[in-house]
């Protein structure tokens, strides 16, 4: 499916350093390649080079290399130029291919073209995005899992399953005169289950994945003057949060994203809420606090130990933080839900830091987990309903039309996450997150 376009752009971020790498591809590479340097070397293999203009004058020394089609990242002829780290320099490559009938590359379009050509299917190429954009280490290797076709492996072996399981439904439609075997129902139904449950754990992994990739949120809430701007400052390790024995000090919401457990969740500072606000924006800072506690995966509720205060808005999944437990006399201990700590002296900080992990799961001890996107939880959401009323209508005894329009819907279900049937909205969005040049 290559289309008669040849894309050029850099692959590199932009700005100074030692080498720059422009990337062209499509059935002008190689002419256009040669017009600015000469002859190419063998497919693979670096050439050092002058790369030169129309009129002859010198643009930069360098490297080039040639990939061709159909072994190259694209599928198509895909040359490389290797120049050095001055944005001009890359700039005057760009427009001599650009002159020779090259096209500047749209954000995403060489993986675009990987994807059409078959060198990857859709779940890999979202997965090239969601490598670069990692900003953690479980969140790389859930990312790299994807790219490397784990979880397109699984998704297949599934659609493999489904597709012999509809031909022996539909063959038995399409001739009636031949009565099915009851033996061959029943061993259609235990596949079935064996597919809804692998369905149901995919389902389980992916949730995770979603998670880890749009990353986690903690709520700071409670009354004022309880420490939570100081319970930011010291996840931070800085002074974020403006701290201070005047209540209310924290109207607006203060946010920092921490690393722990090899996960990056954003911690919220909200401001304080109590019975009697001070005028209306502290009023609004009350609200805000809200809508963060709803998007919020966890709340933190923090309490001054030495003066706890009621608390009535509704928190859902959270812990209490019961502050300044350094000034308590006598002897404490956390309990499931509560946490004794001290923001002055760190006391109990690495207690609370355990137990979110393990209440998030970050780090459950998932053999696999992919880095995934909120389509295939819907997907595979999808695809586990048609398989329940596909074994729903074998069980009950229904015409077996029924049970093979079910197999048919769960086939087109789960074949989405792949390779969408309808893919051009869903395509144009996917590949609009990706950088210029990839």
């Amino acid at each position: 499916m290559s289309t008669n376009r040849t894309i050029i752009a850099p692959a590199t971020v932009p700005g100074r350093g030692g080498v720059s790498i422009i990337r062209m591809s499509g059935g002008l590479s190689k002419s256009i390649a040669e017009g600015m340097c000469g002859e190419l070397a063998e497919a693979w293999r670096f050439k050092r080079c002058s790369i030169k203009s129309r009129n002859g004058s010198k643009i930069d020394d360098g490297m080039v290399v040639f990939f061709k089609s159909p072994n190259s990242y694209t599928g198509d002829d895909v040359v490389e130029f290797h120049c050095h780290g001055n944005p001009t320099i890359v700039n005057l490559v760009l427009e001599e291919a650009v002159n020779r009938g090259a096209v500047v590359a749209e954000p995403g379009e060489f993986t675009k073209t990987a994807f059409l050509n078959e060198k990857i299917d859709l779940v890999q190429a979202e997965s090239v995005a969601d490598l670069i954009n990692a900003q953690s280490e479980m969140a790389v290797v859930a990312a790299n899992s994807s790219l490397s076709g784990q979880f397109s492996e699984q998704i297949n072996r599934l659609l493999d399953g489904i597709v012999k399981a509809r031909v022996v439904v539909e063959a038995s439609i399409d001739f009636p005169e031949d009565e099915i075997d009851s033996s061959i129902l029943e061993s259609i139904k235990e596949e079935l289950q064996g597919f809804l449950a692998e369905t149901n754990e995919l389902l389980s992994c992916v949730k995770e994945g979603v998670k880890l990739r749009d990353g986690y949120s903690v709520a700071i809430v409670g009354p004022p003057n309880a420490g939570k701007s100081s319970l930011l400052n010291l996840l931070a390790r800085e002074d974020l949060a403006i701290t201070s024995e005047v209540p209310g000090t924290t109207r607006d919401l203060v946010k920092t994203s921490v690393n722990i457990g090899g996960a990056l969740i954003e911690f919220v500072d909200t401001a304080g809420v109590r019975s009697d606000p001070d005028g209306p924006i502290e009023e609004e800072g009350i609200q805000r606090s809200k809508e963060v506690i709803k998007k919020s995966n966890l709340s933190l509720l923090v309490q001054d130990a030495t003066d706890i205060k009621e608390f009535d808005l509704g928190l859902g999944d959270s812990f209490t933080v019961l502050n300044k437990s350094d000034l308590l006399e006598g002897g404490f201990s956390n309990s499931d839900n509560t946490f004794y700590l001290s923001c002055s002296t760190s006391q109990g900080v690495e207690e609370l830091l355990g137990a979110l992990i393990v209440r998030l799961g970050i780090g459950g001890g998932e053999e696999t987990v992919f880095l995934s996107r909120q389509r295939h939880e819907i997907s595979l959401r999808s695809g586990g309903r048609f398989l329940e009323e596909a074994l729903m209508s074998l069980s009950e005894g229904q015409v077996l039309e029924l049970v093979a329009e079910s197999l048919r819907s769960a086939h087109a279900a789960l074949g989405d996450i792949l390779r969408p049937m309808s893919a051009d909205d869903l395509l144009g969005e996917i590949f609009s997150e990706f950088c210029i040049g990839k």
